[in-house]
């Protein structure tokens, strides 16, 4: 499955960005970490494209209390909305 995430963010872009660098939650644990995108759209706000994601083991990176990722992104992180992107047919003639 392929994911875009909106990330509102705590503290600043740059600050957030450099905790996303350092990757707590292992991407490559649950998505081709190789094709994740990043942009920023403010100071508050980013945007994440990841790819080939097992939604299992994201949600339990990015939802356990207990590990890394929590930890890491408590300062930064006011919370995270997740959308399925899917390939679009051409409209028919």
């Amino acid at each position: 499955m392929n994911l875009l995430m909106v990330v509102h963010i705590k503290s600043t872009y740059d600050q957030w960005k450099e905790v996303f660098d350092s990757n707590p939650a292992g991407r490559e644990n649950f998505c081709d970490d190789a094709l994740t995108r990043v942009a920023k759209v403010d100071d508050k706000t980013a945007m994440i494209q990841i790819f080939d994601v097992d939604m299992q083991k994201m949600s339990e990176a990015l939802n356990n209390p207990n590990a890394a990722t929590a930890a890491a992104t408590d300062d930064h992180v006011v919370k995270r909305e997740v959308f399925r992107l899917e390939p679009m047919a051409p409209p028919s003639n």
